[in-house]
């Protein structure tokens, strides 16, 4: 769905996902995107995992993984308009009894510990900030490398972190970092096309910056097609 002339940005919408009904504050930016779609795809829960997703947005994954078993589960996001969006999408799914949200950095207002981290974060890497939702510094890796430190901190031993990570965003520097206290395999992964009209819509110079990123070895995409293509790959790692 995009901006029109008369169409009420504030107002919730409702449309249904794989997992259930999904209620919209409004800005398209909320949606489920084919990002969730991936990661939920190739995503297993264990029944009685206790699972917290730092980043959760209006809470899809989050309550995937109630649904499919998980005995607690809490989400915690920087934005209380995400926040407010996700727990009417616990409401609607009949999960508000399961999944809680809570406002705050990552995995900082998660206590206790854990057996399951799911982490969508934002990593798109740039020259300057650009939209919250997607920065991620200058190479991408602010918040992947801040998310592998907490969960190893909150992680039982045996307990995984499923990770999502584009391949522009300085993979061998964050796979590094992942393998330092995880045993990292890669569940799956699939070629992303994009354009320099698209990025450099989010930030005057993006795609300049990549193709410097990609010179220095901090980042990676084929240009042998019609457009570019970067790769969007979904790993997890086990807690040694």
């Amino acid at each position: 769905m995009g901006k029109g002339e008369g169409r009420d940005e504030t107002a919730a919408t409702v449309h249904r996902t794989t997992v259930g009904p999904i209620v919209e504050g409004g800005p398209v930016a909320w949606r489920a995107d084919h990002a969730t779609a991936f990661f939920h795809q190739h995503l297993v829960v264990r029944p009685g995992e206790r699972v917290a997703e730092p980043g959760c947005g209006t809470g899809v994954l989050s309550l995937f993984c109630a649904r499919a078993g998980a005995a607690t589960v809490v989400g915690t996001d920087l934005d209380p308009v995400a926040l407010a969006a996700a727990r009417q999408n616990a409401v609607a799914n009949g999960l508000a009894d399961r999944v809680e949200f809570r406002e705050g950095s990552l995995l900082e207002p998660v206590t206790g510990p854990l057996d399951l981290v799911v982490a969508l974060l934002p990593h798109r890497p740039a020259p300057r900030p650009i939209n919250p939702r997607l920065y991620g510094g200058p190479d991408g890796t602010d918040l992947l490398l801040a998310v592998i430190v907490q969960a190893a901190a909150r992680l039982v031993a045996g307990g995984r972190l499923v990770l999502y990570l584009n391949s522009i965003a300085n993979p061998r520097r964050v796979l590094a970092a992942f393998g330092q206290t995880f045993a990292v395999r890669r569940l799956a992964g699939k070629p992303r096309p994009f354009t320099r009209e698209e990025f450099d819509a989010l930030t005057p110079g993006l795609f300049d910056h990549l193709v410097a990123q990609k010179a220095r070895g901090e980042a990676e995409f084929t240009e042998d097609g019609p457009v570019p293509a970067f790769t969007a790959d979904l790993y997890e790692g086990t807690r040694r």
